[in-house]
């Protein structure tokens, strides 16, 4: 009896030893495909929290730096305008805005005076030439004479004295009608081209002064633009070929071209340009108002135009990045990067990046350095 209690005894602990060896197996084959589920779990978690990103292409770009100065419209031709000679003014034909042709009367004094003055002298240059051909012919005939000894040489260079004499008296007259001629032409005051009064300061009977000015007259043939640059500016513009430069007035703009830069400083860091104003046949500009010149000038450096959003900025160094993307890793890492020039459309910016190089377009500030993220499917 007691060994069958001692056998039956021995098949129960064999089998609760098997039952809980089966259970631990169980157990274990039970925690391995856990583990599995849960590490294929966390992988598709880990994927799903990357951060979202839009990336763009590098492409070429052609960047052209713009400057913004003041001008003011002048011109081509300008003129002070005023009498040769003292007197009374008698008329005065035009006005502030007059637009004459060129030859056009504008002002005149009592011609009277000259004219009797100009009619005296050439009066006395008739009585000259009388008088030079009587001595002329006298002094031919002493002449004859005195080959044959008719004479004596002191009769005929008497009657040289005489000839020469009229000879000097004769130019003498003639330059008093030249003189009589230019100031009666100075007595009037004519357009010397086409072109518009920009000013007058004489009424009719008035007495003025020689050279006192009456009339500030411009050009109509040409607009010019008067401005100061920077000698950098000043540098490359000589050295540009075409460079381009655009005039706007309120709200209008035309070309313009250069005409002259000086080569001495005014204020020691400015040199005045004159620009050439290309208007078209309907438009018009008046002189003398203020106008925005702006400078676009090809640079050669190689810079990129990128959005706003794709440059970031570490607040300690103040050094500015965006980030390229690197598509086997799935991560992004930091380029720096400088910028040159702000625009609404982004930032002009000179770095290392390639063409064809990918780089994230916005959220910069929000990724990190070597941070693995996920390309948006949108196209840009």
């Amino acid at each position: 009896m007691s060994s069958l209690n001692y056998i039956t005894d021995r098949l129960l602990m064999y089998f609760s030893n098997v039952r809980c060896t089966i259970v631990a197996i169980l157990l274990f084959a039970s925690l391995i495909l856990l583990q599995g589920c849960n590490s294929e779990n966390t992988t598709e978690l880990v994927k799903e929290n990357r951060q979202l990103v839009l990336l763009n292409e590098v492409k070429a770009n052609d960047y052209q730096q713009e400057s913004l100065f003041p001008g003011i419209t002048q011109t081509e031709s300008r003129a002070q305008l005023a009498f040769g000679v003292s007197g009374k003014v008698h008329k005065v034909m035009v006005d502030i805005g007059s637009q004459l042709k060129a030859g056009e009367v504008m002002a005149a004094m009592d011609l009277k005076r000259y004219q009797l003055v100009l009619d005296s002298a050439r009066s006395e240059v008739s009585k000259a030439q009388i008088a030079l051909e009587e001595y002329t012919s006298n002094y031919e005939r002493l002449t004859r004479l005195r080959s044959n000894k008719t004479i004596s040489q002191q009769e005929l260079e008497a009657s040289r004295t005489l000839y020469l004499t009229a000879q000097a008296s004769l130019r003498d007259a003639n330059s008093k009608v030249q003189l009589a001629e230019r100031d009666l032409a100075q007595a009037v005051i004519k357009a010397p081209y086409d072109g518009v009064v920009s000013s007058r300061q004489v009424e009719p009977f008035e007495e003025v002064e020689q050279n006192q000015v009456i009339f500030s007259f411009d050009s109509s043939a040409k607009l010019i633009i008067e401005s100061s640059i920077p000698v950098s500016l000043a540098a490359t513009l000589r050295s540009t070929k075409e460079p381009s430069i655009t005039i706007t007035y309120q709200g209008q703009s035309f070309n313009a071209s250069v005409a002259h830069i000086s080569a001495r400083a005014t204020n020691g860091v400015s040199l005045p340009i004159k620009l050439h104003l290309h208007l078209p046949d309907n438009q018009f500009l008046p002189p003398g108002v203020v106008v925005s010149v702006n400078y676009r000038l090809q640079t050669r450096e190689n810079l990129i135009l990128v959005p706003h959003g794709s440059v970031s900025a570490e607040a300690t160094s103040e050094s500015t990045f965006v980030y390229s993307y690197d598509s086997e890793a799935q991560a992004v890492s930091r380029r720096p990067v400088q910028i040159v020039d702000i625009q609404p459309t982004g930032y002009w910016i000179s770095s290392d990046l390639r063409l064809g190089e990918r780089y994230v377009a916005a959220g910069a500030a929000f990724i990190s350095d070597g941070q693995h993220v996920r390309v948006s499917e949108e196209k840009h």
